[in-house]
Order: structure tokens, then sequence, then C-alpha cells
């Protein structure tokens, strides 16, 4: 359940973050309280495209969708989901805030078989998740970087490149290589 009032963080991994699957991860995230936190890491593409994902799902496409689908993280590596931009809203469609929306992906992909698809999104399978405190901690411990800031510019960056990007766009560019404070 998304809090009401959240707006979606962007939460980086620090140069300290030496744990192989979260190495220079910048994650979206989604839900932050007390609960815990949910968000989707935005900078691992899979293998396999939407157009792949279209296909095996025996889904006709009306235009070409050639863009990797997200890993988004570790948890729940099947279940599908899309970020997309507000002007697409289904049923399942939940806004997180910067003219943002979370949609189950059978829906979204449903629409864009059918010539509705939203101008911008990502699709995804899984997600990052902390318990109750756990990323708080982490973030203490200078695992984590979070930023209150609108994450669609890095949609535009290509994937290998948003970790620097996001890095330098908040000012921590001389800690690409160290433990920094900000």
């Amino acid at each position: 359940m998304l809090e009401e009032g959240f707006v979606p963080r962007i939460l980086l991994a620090m140069p300290s973050l030496k744990d192989g699957y979260f190495d220079k991860s910048v994650i979206l995230l989604c839900e932050y309280n007390k609960s815990g936190a949910l968000g989707f890491v935005i900078n691992s593409p899979s293998t396999t495209s939407v157009d792949d994902l279209l296909l095996e799902l025996g889904l006709s496409n009306t235009s070409a969708q050639n863009q990797p689908i997200m890993i988004g993280g570790p948890v729940q590596p099947e279940l599908c989901w899309v970020v997309h931009s507000e002007d697409y809203h289904g049923k399942s469609s939940t806004p997180l805030g910067y003219n943002l929306s979370l949609s189950a992906a059978q829906e979204v992909l449903t629409s864009i078989t059918e010539g509705h698809q939203p101008d911008q999104y990502m699709l995804g399978v899984g997600y990052a998740g902390w318990g109750p405190g756990q990323l708080d901690r982490e973030i203490e411990e200078e695992a984590w970087w979070m930023v209150e800031a609108d994450p669609r510019p890095l949609f535009q960056v290509s994937f290998e490149k948003r970790w620097d990007t996001a890095m330098s766009q908040f000012g921590l560019k001389n800690c690409m290589h160290t433990t920094c404070k900000a």
C-alpha cells in the first residue's frame, strides 16, 4: 500500500556498497515508511525486451518496443510491473507523484497491443525491499544516498550511464570512487 502524500525518491548505491547485486544501483523508491521500503532498480536491464515478452505471451505487437525489461530487484522476480507517465490510466494504476504511475504489467501490455501505450514507460520484474528500519540503518552506514527529486530526467539517460549521471546531478561526483558525505 502506497503511503498517501509520499513522492518517489531516488536511492543511489554509494561506492562503499559492494554486494554485487546492488553495485552502482539507481533505485526508484516508491514506498518508504515505518513498515519498510520498496523500490525498483532502474539501471539493470535484462537481455529480454518488451517485444520478446509480447511474443512469448502470444500478443501481437502494433509498434516497436525494443526496450529491455528491467531487473527491478531480487524480491519476487515473478512480479511484473510498469512505471509510466500519467497519460495512461488503467484499473490497476496507482499515482506515484511527479506525473508517474505504477500499473500491473499485463494490463499495460494488453493496452500496448491495442495501440494505447503510455508516452513513457519502463517494464520490469522483481523489486528491492527492506524491512522496518533496515534502509535507515543502511543509509546511516553510508551504503545508500536518498534524494527527493524528480526521477523522470534519469529515464532519458541510457541505462549504463544512470548511476554516473545521478551521482553528478546530486552533487556526489567527487564520491564516485570513495566513500563520502554530500
